[in-house]
């Protein structure tokens, strides 16, 4: 099976996997049908869910992981008044999140090299978190989970989604697919998630499936 974190930072992936993976995300009109084909979900409802970049008061701290070619990223209007930090363990979803913020006109933005395990922030630093179609692409989820949560100030929100093994037969053997080319991780049962977020100290306030992506709204309290 082929290191995940080694592929993702890969040069090859990043000129060409990357892209194409980035580019479906970014077009509703091609991640939905996509959505429907490989994992019986309604892109819609993650988009939506990532306009909470819009919704936090002003002085908010928010972190962005994995950032990727910035497709939440881009959802952030143009002037609002809080710190976005956008990470990624890629240099080259970095730099493509990068051309994104600039084409959206987008400053102010804090780019960080970093893997989810160890993270070069300190406990407490922010309010929000966002992870969007990112846990299943991590060799260690538990420990992602732990790590991002460290990083929540009391009565944070960590707020996401990924693919979850053991809603369809059908959408499993896309998930094992999908590790033996490099590109995800283990990733977990829908219980895994909820034993996962209990264990980091995080208490559910969502946590439903849209086909095999499950998507999560968790507490720091």
């Amino acid at each position: 099976m082929p290191d995940v974190r080694e592929v993702w930072q890969s040069r090859a992936w990043g000129t060409l996997g990357a892209p194409v993976y980035d580019f479906v995300l970014d077009h509703p009109e091609v991640a939905r049908p996509a959505g429907q084909v490989l994992w019986g979900c309604d892109t819609r409802r993650m988009y939506a869910a990532m306009d909470i970049v819009n919704q936090l008061p002003q002085g908010a701290a928010l972190l962005d992981l994995p950032v990727g070619g910035g497709v939440t990223l881009r959802r952030l209007e143009p002037g609002r008044q809080i710190r976005y930090v956008a990470a990624d363990i890629s240099e080259d979803q970095l730099d493509a999140a990068r051309r994104a913020a600039e084409r959206a006109g987008l400053s102010g933005i804090e780019y960080v090299r970093a893997d989810v395990v160890d993270l070069p922030f300190a406990d407490g630093e922010f309010d929000v978190v966002v992870s969007f179609a990112g846990l299943h692409c991590m060799p260690d989820p538990s420990a992602a989970i732990a790590s991002l949560a460290r990083v929540l100030a009391p009565g944070g929100r960590l707020i996401g989604s990924c693919v979850a093994r053991g809603v369809n037969r059908r959408f499993d053997l896309h998930i094992r697919a999908m590790r033996a080319m490099g590109v995800f991780g283990p990733s977990g049962t829908v219980e895994d998630l909820s034993r996962w977020f209990a264990d980091a100290g995080l208490r559910v306030v969502e946590l439903a499936c849209n086909g095999a992506l499950a998507q999560f709204t968790v507490v720091k309290d």
